[in-house]
């Protein structure tokens, strides 16, 4: 079995997931599929002075399932209303996730953390000692030394020279770039 991505109505996904499960028992197709992800992340927010537990989509829009490429479970799900299709340039062959694709996909849904969750979503392209250029913000143009990584937050502390001084920086890594 190989990883898709199928399209649904963003805020339909458990829905889409469900009756497309219905669907393939009717159709006995359900051996063709093994497991439909959808990943997401528990939020709480205080609203109206109460704390408020919500879930919210790390990709609204998006259904991963693992399956055997077959037309008549590409049928049956893409009968399924608020499924939009998979991604893929051809409808009745859609395209696979590599297996990296696929691994990081299953640690992210299945990270047993928030903290461990958003590790595995920020990629981190930097490290200690690395030399980086900042590209906006408040010290945008000036280079610096990383001093500092955290991936949970995808930040890192850069320390860069102003007025003489070494400054030590909070910046988060879209901020900076490698420097040259």
């Amino acid at each position: 079995m190989r990883w898709y991505v199928l399209k649904a109505v963003s805020g339909r996904e458990n829905a889409c997931r469900d009756l497309i499960l219905i669907e393939l028992k009717a159709r006995k197709l359900e051996s063709k599929v093994g497991q439909m992800l959808i990943p997401a992340e528990r939020v709480t927010e205080v609203k109206r002075g109460k704390k408020i537990s919500t879930e919210r989509k790390l990709y609204p829009g998006y259904i991963y399932v693992e399956m055997d490429i077959d037309n008549n479970v590409i049928e049956a799900i893409n009968d399924i209303d608020g499924v939009t299709g998979f991604l893929g340039a051809d409808p009745r062959n859609p395209d696979s996730l590599t297996k990296d694709e696929a691994e990081r996909i299953i640690r992210i849904a299945t990270a047993p953390s928030a903290d461990e969750q958003r590790r595995e979503l920020v990629q981190m392209p930097y490290k200690v000692d690395d030399r980086v250029k900042v590209k906006e913000g408040t010290f945008a143009g000036m280079e610096g030394v990383v001093t500092e990584v955290n991936a949970l937050k995808g930040e890192i502390k850069v320390s860069i020279t102003v007025f003489g001084r070494q400054t030590p920086v909070w910046l988060e890594v879209w901020q900076v770039e490698n420097a040259v």
